[in-house]
């Protein structure tokens, strides 16, 4: 009785497609500036975050796509965002197969002096 529902959902796993998260623009990722953007304008350029916490005392918001092919990673695009206490940009880093080149991928933390 159960081998029938059993094979068409591993059938449907094993030849379909499937998205984790929410799909996100990266091109207004370029326009994020540490303790000037804010998150309401964060909220602005990608809507409701997939995950929100807690770093260190610091809100988080993480924005988070993956799409999966036969059972093969195809395409994935993380944000994550720490807000200081003002409700400003603290630090940021993109991580992802669409959008900004590597050298941008890095928060400007991790990109050392300017």
């Amino acid at each position: 009785m159960w081998r029938k529902p059993a094979w068409v959902i591993l059938w449907f796993l094993v030849s379909g497609c499937v998205y984790l998260g929410r799909d996100f623009a990266t091109a207004p990722i370029k326009s994020i500036e540490t303790n000037v953007t804010t998150q309401k304008e964060i909220f602005g350029y990608f809507g409701e975050p997939f995950r929100r916490g807690l770093e260190n005392g610091y809100e988080t918001w993480t924005y988070s796509y993956q799409h999966y092919e036969l059972g093969q990673l195809r395409d994935f695009k993380d944000l994550y965002v720490v807000f200081n206490r003002d409700n400003t940009v603290r630090t940021y880093s993109y991580s992802g197969r669409d959008g900004p080149s590597a050298s941008e991928e890095l928060s400007p933390l991790d990109r050392g002096p300017q």
